[in-house]
């Protein structure tokens, strides 16, 4: 099967169609001039014929043997192979067979030159007087050959031969009368058309075989010399493409497809290098992407996820496919929230951290483009950072953290007051401060030792940290003082609080000995201090007044102080 997607097969097409026009008009043209040339032999063979008869009539009639002429045209239909052969009057009746002639030229000589025929019969019309040929013929005073078709298909030629009158005429005839009649002879055009049919038939014959030799040749010949050429350099094309850079095309030749053949070499030579140092560098970097401990999630300009490292499936806990599948802005289940990242990135915010199942990420999304801000893709950087976070965490707790106590140390305690009555001062929250002394703690040192009022020391951390809520500050002030901030909490709330936790210090017993504690709180409002540290000042005297008064006990500033 002839399939037209091939170029050879349209090549082939596209000159055998034009060859077969070129073959068809040259046939048809030699047939047309072959039937043309039969007909115009076969005319001037008929004209030949009649123009021997006009000649053989006028002998009669200029000899004197005018009454010969009725045998003379009588015997012309015994002449083979015509059917019809007459000699006509102008008007196209039938002449000699009547009187009417020899009537007329008797009248006009005034005398019985010539005898007429016997019973006188009446005339015959042989041709119809409109007949189109014998029209034709009185109006050009020429021969005029008229074709027509028989009903079974047969053709027949009919031609109509003027008689003029010579001047020799004019004596029985007149002046007047220049055409004095017409010999007509009707023959049949079959041999003719036999001969044109037989021509034609050996037209298409000739057409068909030299298309048959012609197309067999161009396809040869195409096949050989640029078919097979345009195929080997789409096996080629099609082999490159798919990255096989090595293939070769053979040069040979100087023409077009020669030259196509070098320059694709070359081309494929200079690509084979450039994909080798393209094929390193993408070694690098697949080394660098797939080693890395980060995550790397890549999109292309449509958002479809085109790389995951293995670092990403390992972080969120999915492997590539699904990570593909649910898509780029679905990494973390919140479409909204990567949104909001990338556009964070667009602003020149740095990485967020985000508390995902589990662990502690930091992620930095954002939208990759080219110079002239059109859109390439999407990138992500997802970096496990849950044990960083951790030791991080740790450090810093550690940093404000009393090693012994458990308590806040002194610096963290001096930035929280300073903030916190700031907040006071500001938004008027209430603010409480609550003093602890641990009493006769030098008994516990110089009787049991020190690591004796360490445990004392460590034990009371223990029960602040437990008592005190998450809004609640307990610190170590120094020495075995401590100090809890309390950010809105009234003052009268905060001695409730100091009651509790004196009662539940005073069930302690370190080394069979009682531990109790003296408290002195202050709040605002209720006071007149100007800043946290009078704030501590005001606990730190009523503290002072509780020791003064028995020690064990919670006291607060006098009014007005």
């Amino acid at each position: 099967m002839i399939h037209f997607k091939h170029i050879g097969h349209r090549l082939l097409a596209a000159v055998g169609g034009i060859v077969i026009l070129g073959i068809a008009a040259i046939a048809v043209t030699y047939a047309m001039r072959q039937e043309a040339s039969s007909i115009q032999q076969a005319e001037s063979a008929l004209g030949k014929v009649t123009d021997s008869v006009g000649e053989g009539l006028k002998a009669l009639m200029m000899g004197g043997h005018a009454k010969a002429a009725p045998d003379f045209a009588s015997r012309l239909n015994n002449v083979p192979n015509v059917i019809d052969y007459r000699i006509v009057r102008i008007d196209g009746m039938q002449a000699f067979i009547d009187n009417t002639t020899v009537l007329k030229v008797n009248e006009r000589l005034g005398e019985f030159e010539f005898t007429g025929r016997k019973n006188d019969p009446p005339p015959q019309r042989a041709i119809s007087g409109d007949d189109p040929g014998l029209e034709r013929m009185r109006q050009t005073g020429k021969r005029v050959f008229s074709y027509r078709t028989l009903p079974g298909g047969e053709r027949l030629v009919t031609v109509f031969s003027p008689i003029h009158a010579a001047a020799a005429c004019q004596k029985c005839h007149g002046e007047d009368e220049t055409l004095r009649g017409a010999i007509t002879l009707t023959a049949s055009m079959k041999e003719i058309d036999s001969d044109v049919e037989r021509t034609w038939r050996l037209s298409v014959l000739v057409i068909v075989a030299a298309l048959a030799a012609i197309v067999a040749l161009i396809y040869w010949f195409a096949h050989r010399t640029v078919v097979s050429r345009i195929v080997e350099f789409l096996g080629a094309m099609e082999t490159a493409a798919v990255g096989d850079m090595s293939v070769r095309l053979r040069a040979g030749g100087r023409d077009e497809l020669g030259r196509m053949a070098r320059s694709f070499n070359h081309m494929n030579e200079e690509l084979f290098a450039i994909y080798g140092s393209l094929r390193e560098e993408r070694n690098k970097l697949n080394t660098i992407i797939h080693g890395a401990t980060s995550g790397i999630v890549v999109t292309d300009a449509l958002q479809k996820v085109v790389l995951v490292n293995r670092a990403a499936e390992e972080i969120l806990g999915r492997n590539e496919a699904d990570i593909i599948a649910r898509g780029f802005l679905h990494l973390f289940d919140d479409p909204a929230w990567m949104e909001a990242r990338i556009a964070d990135a667009a602003k020149g915010q740095s990485a967020t951290l985000l508390e995902w199942k589990g662990k502690v990420l930091s992620i930095q999304a954002s939208t990759i483009r080219h110079g002239d801000g059109a859109i390439i893709g999407s990138a992500a950087l997802i970096r496990d950072i849950t044990e960083e976070h951790r030791l991080e965490t740790e450090l810093k707790q550690q940093s404000i953290t009393d090693a012994l106590t458990g308590l806040h140390n002194r610096r963290h305690l001096d930035e929280v007051l300073i903030t916190e009555y700031k907040r006071w001062q500001r938004y008027a929250q209430p603010l409480s401060v609550m003093m602890v002394d641990v009493d006769h703690f030098k008994k516990f040192n110089d009787t049991h030792g020190h690591d004796c009022g360490d445990r004392v020391l460590a034990a009371i951390g223990a029960v602040l940290r437990s008592l005190a809520a998450p809004a609640l500050i307990p610190c170590r002030y120094g020495g075995e003082e401590m100090l809890v901030i309390m950010p809105g909490i009234l003052e009268a709330q905060a001695m409730a609080f100091a009651e509790t936790v004196r009662l539940r210090i005073s069930e302690l017993v370190i080394d069979g000995l009682q531990v109790t504690v003296s408290i002195g709180v202050a709040g605002q409002p209720g006071h007149e201090a100007v800043d946290g540290e009078a704030l501590v000042k005001l606990a730190d005297e009523a503290l002072y007044d509780a020791k003064e008064n028995g020690r064990n006990q919670v006291r607060r500033p006098l009014p007005g102080a």
